[in-house]
């Protein structure tokens, strides 16, 4: 089965990255294309969901996304369950590096298995793949700060 590999080095510590992994509507609105229409009240730790749409040009798709593994501020593991467009699996570790963050973000297709799932899988995974980028340096830029309920 393959699956995309990417590695980021983001100038801030691997809380303030977190801190936007914790703050699932802004990190699904900016990843998937469209804000959460529903999400649970515990994001992300493991169970957790939320009730999406994915866009891709002009395809739209509703998507679940299940947290199935959460370390904080470390590993987060999501199923990405998006109708037509495939189910992936999207893991994200965030490591020390010095005094910046290294993030490596992997996204593979969970079935059915073989060419045919990676193929029908690709768009989804290429269009993740350039919105955590957008996403994680936005963590970089910004000055996130944890929210109190």
């Amino acid at each position: 089965m393959s699956s995309l590999i990417q590695h980021y080095k983001i100038e801030c510590s691997p809380e303030k990255i977190w801190l936007l992994l914790e703050d699932g509507r802004r990190y699904l609105a900016a990843v998937m294309g469209s804000a959460p229409a529903q999400i649970s009240a515990e994001w992300p730790q493991t169970g957790s969901t939320a009730h999406h749409g994915v866009t891709i040009g002009p395809v739209r798709s509703s998507a679940l996304t299940v947290v199935r593994h959460s370390l904080a501020p470390r590993e987060l593991r999501m199923e990405v369950r998006a109708g037509s467009l495939g189910t992936l699996g999207l893991d994200l570790d965030v490591r020390p590096w010095g005094d910046a963050a290294l993030v490596t973000v992997q996204e593979y297709p969970l079935s059915p298995q073989g060419l045919y799932s990676f193929a029908q899988s690709l768009p989804l995974m290429l269009l993740l793949r350039g919105r955590h980028r957008g996403v994680l340096f936005e963590a970089e830029q910004s000055q996130l700060t944890r929210v109190q309920p």
